[in-house]
């Protein structure tokens, strides 16, 4: 609701687009400076359609990928290895954190969906389809999650 709010006025307010830039734009991708959607808002989007689509215990681990493990990854990737793009170390520290969440959390989940769900959305962080990466952490994190879950 608010990022939408945010969203709305920071594309049609110039006043506010102005301050929103100027406050946050070290936080900011250059398409999102353009006035296109920020990550947040499709971020929200995403975990809007897979609540309201997809059974809790996929919403629930889904979510975590997309908060825990894609929001860390770039931190870790920067701190480790003094990275700060999308490559294959950023792939690797996506896979291994999202590994790591696969035998911390008890979501209900086998492990063998949730071990290949890290493989595979680990793919689909790295080939980062538009419209957002943000988007498809959680949207296409629950996709083939609930496709893993019918196939093992």
């Amino acid at each position: 609701g608010l990022s939408l709010i945010i969203e709305f006025l920071r594309i049609y307010s110039p006043a506010f687009r102005h301050r929103f830039i100027k406050l946050l734009s070290p936080l900011l991708k250059e398409k999102e400076r353009g006035g296109n959607l920020t990550g947040a808002t499709y971020l929200f989007l995403s975990f809007l359609i897979v609540f309201l689509i997809f059974p809790f215990k996929i919403f629930f681990y889904a979510s975590l990928i997309a908060i825990l493990v894609d929001g860390l990854t770039p931190l870790l990737t920067a701190f480790l290895f003094n990275k700060n793009s999308k490559d294959h170390t950023h792939f690797f520290v996506f896979f291994i954190a999202a590994v790591i969440v696969a035998f911390v959390i008890n979501s209900g989940l086998s492990i063998w969906v949730k071990l290949g769900g890290s493989v595979l959305i680990a793919v689909l962080e790295y080939l980062d389809f538009p419209p957002d990466d943000n988007f498809w952490a959680e949207l296409g994190g629950a996709l083939i999650i609930y496709t893993l879950i019918h196939l093992i």
